[in-house]
């Protein structure tokens, strides 16, 4: 998103003074956009926990029954099988978690080590690589938007004042028109300036006030 009023120390600071129409539209937009782009991010963690929590469940599991493995089968030895899974684990993290690399060729290499230790990993080996391509396509799509990772939300403020439901800036002793149309407008009370001050006791209108100003 191109941005012409707001700043990087507005996103930084997540809040931008709003000055102008123009400068209130485009805030509206930049929100609107990183609602839009934290839900692509939720859906990222989603996929990437789920795949995660999936890995850490069925691993040990087909570690347990790692003796039913084609190179225990051909070995008569755990010990390799062991050596595998964690070498595929290790790498796995190193490039996935760490590094951040999201192809899911990698991933499918890795998962495929798996099978050796047990048949069973077939499906790590099928799951992995189309959970890490979808993953990589959501983080393709958001990585270069502005406000990426976060895309923290701008809270906005302006000093202002209401008349007649249109919105007004004051800024330097001048005022200037929004364009925006206030959503709460408190009427105003035709008899404001005939009320006596609560300093001075009395909570009523003044009916000699009012009466000299007929006058």
């Amino acid at each position: 998103m191109e941005l012409k009023y707001i700043t990087q120390d507005n996103i930084d600071e997540a809040h931008v003074n709003i000055t102008s129409a123009e400068m209130f539209t485009e805030f509206q937009e930049y929100n609107g956009l990183m609602l839009r782009m934290q839900k692509k991010r939720a859906r990222f963690w989603r996929d990437f926990c789920g795949m995660i929590i999936m890995n850490v469940l069925l691993i040990p599991i087909g570690g347990i029954f790692s003796f039913i493995s084609p190179l225990y089968k051909i070995t008569g030895m755990l010990l390799p099988n062991y050596i595998l899974m964690f070498i595929s684990m290790a790498l796995f993290v190193y490039f996935i978690i760490i590094r951040k690399i999201y192809n899911w060729k990698i991933g499918l290499v890795l998962s495929f080590i798996l099978v050796l230790v047990n048949i069973g990993f077939i499906i790590l080996a099928v799951a992995n690589p189309v959970i890490i391509y979808m993953i990589e396509k959501t983080d393709r799509s958001i990585r270069n938007e502005t406000g990426y990772p976060h895309f923290t939300q701008l809270h906005g403020s302006y000093k202002s004042m209401v008349k007649d439901g249109e919105v007004f800036g004051i800024e330097s002793e001048g005022v200037y028109a929004t364009g925006m149309k206030a959503e709460n407008v408190v009427p105003e009370d035709p008899f404001a300036k005939y009320r006596i001050k609560p300093e001075d006791d009395m909570g009523m209108l003044a009916d000699n006030d009012i009466d000299n100003d007929k006058e």
